[in-house]
């Protein structure tokens, strides 16, 4: 007869395999439940979309007319800020998560549901960096600020983990009873990112754009420029914005934020979205990013990412116009040293490490930023034109 104690013991290895079970059982079901990328892209949503990119533009319309005068110690043309004093109350919003970084949505309390990055991550200076350079520029860009206190109500906690090992094991439903109580939990130096206020642009899974998609960009029908997605390819080189899958760019609907999903767009415009993966090409890496190359072929104007992570992701190589280069040469000319300054030190940059000593100030930073510039700068004219780029990218 088998002894209690035996009987215990495979019934604790039962458990221990049922419960080591789980989490691969969440990926055959992730697996079997998703839906085909592939088989989205035909059909009116995806024809819709390709309508939509075709017209879309790469600056925004209310672009500084004085990129020099632009105070890059806030984020860049935000008519309606609401991020002020030294601390901010919100409510914990329980929504899937995604991705590998420490956030969670929090509901202001005017309504508006900002995300919240938190912890150490170096991703939270990048995208305050980021997004005050590229609104600077003219570019699309979230609004993205340090604030130095957040009073989450109802927040788990450490409420990213939480929800991560919930939906490992199916139970998504257990941290939205833990954030049903009136608990405030606060957390220091968090980034809070508000979208560029627009609707965004899908069809079926499919979020986003890739660099692949821009040949569809079309500037007779309204779109972009050769010279205009130049300088956007551009810009992401120089900030080394590797991590470019589909659904870290945007496609959206400038006009009418609050529309139906299928309703017109008079004003659609491409930009980058996620941009904490930049200043590398590991994330503010300052030697790194010194060191990250902009030309492959400098002789063609030849521009790649195969040398970063994942391969350049979504970045096909292509050669680069002389004017897109001249274009975005233009614009970050106007930046000032001082502004350039404000955008690391409101970003709280750190200081560098490796061959130089570390600092107490962002000026390592600011150097490499206009050595990159003359990168781009100080070479011969590109030998490709303002024409149409090959097909396919």
């Amino acid at each position: 007869m088998v002894s209690v104690a035996r009987r215990a013991g495979m019934g604790l290895q039962i458990a221990l395999i049922a419960i080591l079970s789980v989490p691969v059982a969440h990926v055959l079901f992730d697996e079997i439940t998703a839906e085909d990328p592939n088989a989205a892209r035909s059909g009116p949503a995806w024809e819709a979309r390709q309508e939509k990119l075709a017209r879309a533009a790469v600056f925004v319309p209310d672009a500084p007319a004085d990129i020099g005068a632009v105070d890059v110690t806030r984020p860049v043309n935000d008519p309606d800020p609401v991020l002020t004093g030294e601390a901010v109350d919100c409510t914990f919003v329980p929504d899937a998560i995604s991705g590998t970084t420490p956030k969670f949505d929090c509901r202001l309390p005017d309504g508006r549901v900002v995300k919240v990055k938190y912890g150490s991550t170096p991703e939270r200076h990048a995208e305050v960096a980021a997004t005050r350079l590229l609104g600077a520029l003219g570019f699309g860009a979230d609004r993205v600020e340090f604030v130095p206190k957040l009073r989450c109500r109802g927040c788990p906690p450490s409420p990213f983990r939480v929800r991560q090992l919930a939906e490992l094991f199916f139970a998504g439903g257990v941290v939205e009873r833990l954030a049903s109580d009136d608990r405030v939990r606060v957390f220091d130096a968090v980034t809070v990112e508000r979208k560029l206020p627009g609707r965004e642009v899908e069809a079926g899974p499919i979020e986003g754009w890739g660099w692949f998609d821009l040949h569809v960009v079309d500037a007779e029908r309204g779109g972009a420029t050769r010279a205009e997605l130049d300088a956007l390819r551009l810009v992401a080189l120089f900030l080394a914005h590797w991590d470019n899958k589909e659904s870290n760019q945007r496609l959206t609907c400038l006009d009418d934020p609050e529309g139906p999903e299928d309703g017109p767009c008079r004003e659609p415009l491409i930009m980058l979205h996620d941009l904490g993966a930049t200043f590398g090409p590991t994330k503010v890496d300052w030697n790194e990013w010194r060191q990250a190359p902009i030309w492959i072929d400098a002789s063609t104007c030849e521009v790649s990412m195969a040398t970063m992570p994942y391969d350049g992701g979504t970045f096909v190589p292509v050669e680069i116009s002389e004017a897109g280069r001249q274009l975005l040469v233009a614009r970050l000319r106007q930046l000032t040293r001082a502004q350039v300054t404000d955008v690391f030190a409101v970003a709280r940059f750190p200081a560098p490490s490796g061959t130089e000593p570390a600092v107490p100030d962002v000026q390592p930073w600011v150097r490499v930023f206009f050595e990159r510039l003359a990168m781009l700068a100080d070479r011969s004219p590109c030998p490709a034109g303002d024409a149409p780029a090959p097909g396919g990218e």
